[in-house]
């Protein structure tokens, strides 16, 4: 009879059990995000401090989708975008340049050595 209590007693406690890293790392990010210390969240009722849990992944899954669609968005802007290097490349010639600036002759203003 005793070890069906005991039994009994081990099931219903872990129910209520947490696993003590994910505690720390709830505590962490309130911390961080909240800024408010570690002695002020210890006097929170569990239900409280579950629900502003809650709240804390909501608001961050929403920023994160938000910064997700903004980068889709801009992704979107410049690869449809008029903008392409190997055109302005072409233009470029720097042979073509060198025998412009040979070409100038005395009406430059660079002192002969």
């Amino acid at each position: 009879m005793e070890n069906n209590i005991n039994d009994f007693n081990s099931k219903i406690f872990s129910l209520f059990q947490t696993d003590y890293e994910d505690l720390l790392k709830n505590k962490f990010q309130l911390m961080l995000q909240l800024q408010c210390q570690t002695t002020s969240i210890n006097t929170w009722f569990y239900f409280e401090y579950e629900q502003y849990i809650r709240l804390l992944n909501e608001k961050n899954k929403e920023e994160q989708e938000n910064q997700e669609k903004q980068n889709k968005e801009q992704n979107e802007k410049y690869s449809s975008s008029s903008f392409d290097p190997s055109k302005m490349m072409s233009k470029y010639n720097p042979s073509a340049m060198m025998k412009n600036f040979g070409n100038m002759g005395n009406n430059s203003a660079f002192p002969r050595i």
